[in-house]
């Protein structure tokens, strides 16, 4: 699975969102665009679904700007793609089962089941937070999820 340039966009736009937290305001689209690199005109679809799903509200007037709806910790990284591009779903017989006239004589699906459930297990098993952490230290949560190993560069930094 490729996860779509909507969803890398929006996991940028809230840790750049959430890494203003502290100061308590809301943070603009062109702050948001200045340190992403990602066009206003991009970010503002993107604030339209991550609105939607509840994870961020829009404060108007001149020092307005989008402030997140809750703690970056209690944020999965699951939502926020999922805010972005829809539920998980590798192959649409897994959560459509109806949609294949095979699905009762599938021998693959269950496959499809458990690479969906993985998926899905390891994004919504990641806080917003560990993206913040991450950067700040290059620490990996691997101890949310056990069965993902942490990539070449970051093992042996504990």
């Amino acid at each position: 699975m490729k996860l779509s340039t909507r969803a890398r966009y929006a996991l940028r736009m809230m840790v750049a969102i959430a890494r203003r937290e502290e100061s308590h305001a809301p943070v603009s689209l062109d702050d948001v665009s200045n340190i992403t690199s990602i066009s206003k005109r991009y970010l503002e679809q993107v604030a339209m679904g991550l609105k939607g799903a509840g994870l961020l509200r829009g404060v108007r007037g001149r020092s307005g700007g989008y402030l997140l709806t809750r703690p970056a910790p209690d944020i999965s990284v699951g939502e926020i793609v999922e805010a972005s591009i829809g539920p998980i779903n590798v192959v649409d017989c897994v959560l459509e089962p109806e949609t294949c006239s095979k699905v009762d004589a599938c021998s693959t699906r269950w496959v499809y089941e458990r690479i969906n459930s993985g998926i899905t297990g390891v994004l919504n098993g990641l806080a917003l937070q560990d993206l913040l952490d991450h950067q700040a230290n290059g620490s990996t949560p691997t101890d949310r999820c056990p069965d993902v190993q942490a990539p070449e560069s970051d093992q042996g930094e504990d």
